[in-house]
């Protein structure tokens, strides 16, 4: 697909009479009841305005449950590019409001640590000895950006609505939100599985537009194409 014919696909998907609804940590737009302990593998191929592969990776994500401690580890690692490793992780409660973040990225020498309040974010940074400390503001009820992605399979969202979640981003400053659409179905036929069958949700990211297929069965997760300023890229569960 032409990335004007992608782009054009997603602003129809998005278009008609709009209702609006934002979805908060501790929402019932959420489905407590699926979330499960899980270890998944995803390869992602990010490709330039060109069409030459600028990476292809394997993504290593982890979901653990502490119920002793009302806690959710989300995890993630990956090797981007070859020979360069970073790892992240975040800690939400049983409601998916941020609690704290860690991520490293060996070879660069970076290392961040982020602490979430109600209404605020505190990123400690360090790169090559060199610490930096920033607090930023944040609106009341949004989630954290290295675990937001896990979650999508777990709303109960309706047709022709279209919803936003506000997320913590470091990098683009604080409130950084998606907004998400149902907007039709659809089978997979992906090697080593039978035939998926899936929702399909539009979505829009800062610059980035793009679709999500979730398992009906397995509420994960199973593909994202993406389409942004630099490239395109896609996501696939294997």
């Amino acid at each position: 697909m032409q990335k004007k014919d992608f782009l054009l696909l997603v602003i129809i998907l998005f278009t008609g009479r709009v209702y609006a609804q934002t979805i908060r940590p501790g929402d019932n737009t959420i489905d407590y009841n699926v979330i499960r302990p899980s270890h998944q593998f995803y390869k992602n191929v990010t490709w330039d305005t060109s069409g030459n592969i600028k990476y292809e990776f394997m993504m290593e994500n982890v979901i653990k449950i502490d119920s002793s401690k009302q806690r959710i580890t989300f995890s993630r690692s990956r090797q981007v590019p070859v020979g360069f490793m970073s790892a992240d992780t975040s800690v939400t409660d049983f409601s998916f409001r941020p609690v704290s973040m860690h991520e490293v990225h060996i070879q660069q020498k970076r290392t961040y640590e982020m602490s979430f309040s109600a209404t605020a974010a505190t990123v400690r940074k360090e790169f090559k000895g060199a610490v930096t400390n920033k607090t930023y503001p944040m609106n009341a009820g949004y989630f954290e950006d290295n675990m937001i992605e896990y979650i999508f399979g777990y709303l109960k969202i309706k047709r022709g609505v279209t919803y936003t979640l506000n997320n913590f981003n470091e990098a683009r400053g604080g409130n950084d939100p998606y907004t998400i659409k149902y907007v039709f179905d659809d089978s997979l036929d992906l090697p080593g599985y039978h035939q998926l069958n899936c929702s399909v949700l539009a979505f829009t990211h800062g610059g980035t537009t793009g679709l999500i297929w979730i398992g009906k069965n397995t509420r994960e997760m199973i593909k994202q194409l993406g389409q942004f300023k630099g490239g395109t890229y896609v996501v696939v569960k294997l």
